[in-house]
């Protein structure tokens, strides 16, 4: 993967400082309640004429690679991907997302979790964006601030999440 990543960032130019996929961290809830699980999204927002990769990214690309931080007693599932959309550039068939999408993950909160008790959230990312003639590797940090509390959802964040679930392969 190392040797690939190298490849990459030899034949493409070198990334600028803003990303072309812009990359946040969100929670269905603010405050997960002790011994349950919370579902975060990885919203991804990329510029117009750029696009990410699916888990199996196809013929060429790479799937997202995220290294969690998380306090003690938090577990991250893997990522789940949307159904992508399918491009083909010189033959090669590739399974793509244009336009903005979210990876989603649930992370289980430990039942010794005390209401109150913050719980930083940190990931670091790697991805890659494209367009139909350049790939460039990007990265970022992601962070995120939850507080144990009773587990609510507001309604603007569970009919975003909604459609974020909606999203996901069947």
């Amino acid at each position: 993967m190392t040797f690939l990543w190298t490849l990459i960032a030899i034949a493409t130019p070198v990334a600028a400082a803003q990303p072309h996929i812009k990359a946040v961290l969100v929670s269905e809830t603010a405050s997960p309640a002790p011994g349950q699980s919370v579902t975060l999204a990885i919203r991804m927002t990329p510029e117009p004429g750029w696009h990410g990769y699916w888990l199996n990214p196809g013929d060429a690309g790479l799937p997202m690679e995220v290294n969690w931080a998380l306090p003690k007693g938090v577990a991250a599932d893997p990522l789940r991907y949307p159904v992508p959309k399918t491009l083909l550039v010189s033959g090669l068939m590739n399974h793509v997302f244009k336009g903005e999408y979210a990876l989603l993950t649930r992370m289980s909160i430990p039942l010794s979790a005390r209401v109150g008790e913050s719980l930083p959230i940190r990931a670091t990312a790697s991805w890659l964006a494209c367009t139909d003639k350049i790939c460039v590797p990007e990265e970022g940090d992601l962070a995120l601030d939850l507080v144990v509390g009773d587990g609510s959802v507001s309604a603007n964040n569970q009919k975003q999440f909604d459609i974020w679930r909606a999203a996901l392969p069947r």
